[in-house]
């Protein structure tokens, strides 16, 4: 710091200003200054437009509300000034591993964002040195050896979540803004977990099922997932066309991605990616749903033929839902309808009870309970409510009429695959 007349804040939606005197040695990194390329919701822009937010900006979000944390929790003598320290470090860098588009290479590469991003911590050890921080420390808390990382990563109260829930929310202009204030001024860090007061426990419930309303509205929209899949697929083709080494997509960022893909000089990739340019996206024909769920889907006057199956058919499938194995179906697919492998992409949304919000731990004059516990059926219900998204969708550039004509012989064909 120059002296005590330097300031140095950046702002950021929907209205903090982060103060980064502390930690510019870091923010000024090219590794760092990675993130504003890389896009916190992924695909989900081609759905809402509003969506252009980058894992940069909720870095710094998730920054500022656990400096913000920890020294409330150094003041009640729950935290160590040590600890008040390497904690923001860790959620500053918490997201520092991931890819392009965040999630879409992750099945494409030996390696997922955390793994990338301990490599990456490794080479910012002297910038971590800088702001005050021990590497040693933050390292240990990003690989989940320490209860110090719940203080960012909670399921339900994070600061992680507490940012990017109210973040996504103003960007995409879906749902009520959460109440973050009382679940902030109620929260404390006992004994490893983040608890927070039985006063606000109704806010943390609000925060769980806002999160659920997020997921059903935005985060598992079936355009949104479409057209990750159709990226990914892209991506896979783009690798296998070019033997480029999967390893070389971790040090990009979404434009780098697209340019290595518009660049490309096979045929099949350049039709993909003007489509994906020009949104045209493959279309749903068909959809395999639980039974007695099959009037979940909306057809809104459109060819798509729905289909029930019971939950082993789902659990079967769900072995083969690598992109490599999506492909192999794929192929075969397209070897029935007469219609090029490129152009059938399978979507599947199998395991959407991972967006149940975990336990609540809550504190009444210091005596900590679990939700989980004291209300079951609330958390049961939640779950009960999640099955409505189990779905596999077959879709296609070009008619979609094919599909559903066909949707018969495809569903055997699929059956006679996993099972």
């Amino acid at each position: 710091m120059a002296n005590k007349f330097y300031k140095k804040y950046i702002r950021i939606p929907p209205n903090e200003s982060i103060d980064i005197r502390d930690v510019i040695s870091i923010i000024n990194h090219p590794l760092f200054q990675r993130l504003l390329y890389i896009s916190q919701l992924g695909t989900t822009l081609t759905v809402f437009p509003g969506a252009s937010h980058n894992r940069f900006e909720h870095a710094l979000g998730v920054y500022g509300k656990t400096k913000k944390f920890c020294k409330k929790m150094t003041e009640e003598g729950f935290l160590t000034e040590d600890e008040a320290k390497n904690v923001p470090l860790f959620a500053l860098l918490h997201d520092i591993g991931h890819g392009p588009f965040s999630h879409v290479i992750e099945e494409l590469t030996p390696i997922d964002h955390d793994k990338n991003g301990m490599k990456i911590i490794d080479q910012l050890a002297g910038e971590i040195r800088k702001a005050g921080g021990n590497p040693v420390v933050v390292k240990k808390i990003f690989k989940r050896q320490s209860p110090l990382y719940r203080i960012v990563m909670d399921k339900n109260v994070g600061m992680d979540k507490l940012d990017y829930l109210e973040r996504d929310i103003y960007h995409t202009g879906f749902g009520q803004r959460p109440d973050i204030e009382s679940i902030f001024n109620y929260l404390v860090y006992i004994k490893g977990n983040l608890v927070i007061d039985k006063k606000s426990l109704e806010a943390a419930k609000q925060m769980q099922k806002l999160y659920l309303y997020m997921y059903k509205e935005v985060y598992l929209h079936k355009s949104a997932l479409i057209s990750q899949r159709f990226l990914q697929k892209m991506v896979a083709m783009f690798l296998d066309q070019s033997g480029a080494n999967s390893g070389d997509l971790w040090m990009m960022n979404d434009t780098e991605l697209l340019g290595k893909i518009f660049t490309s000089n096979n045929k099949e990739l350049k039709f993909l990616y003007e489509c994906y340019k020009t949104r045209n996206l493959p279309r749903t024909g068909m959809v395999i749903r639980l039974k007695d769920k099959e009037f979940k889907e909306r057809i809104a006057g459109k060819n798509i033929k729905v289909i029930g199956e019971d939950k082993l058919f789902f659990e079967k499938f769900m072995g083969l839902s690598s992109p490599q194995e999506l492909e192999m179906i794929e192929s075969k697919i397209g070897d029935l309808l007469g219609v090029p492998t490129y152009k059938i992409v399978l979507v599947p949304t199998l395991t959407p009870w991972r967006f149940v919000p975990e336990d609540i731990s809550y504190q009444d004059n210091g005596r900590v309970l679990s939700l989980k516990v004291t209300q079951k059926e609330y958390f049961d219900a939640l779950r009960a409510e999640m099955s409505d998204y189990l779905a596999i969708r077959i879709c296609i550039i070009g008619d979609r009429e094919l599909l559903f004509k066909n949707s018969t012989r495809i569903h055997e064909l699929i059956k006679k695959e996993i099972m």
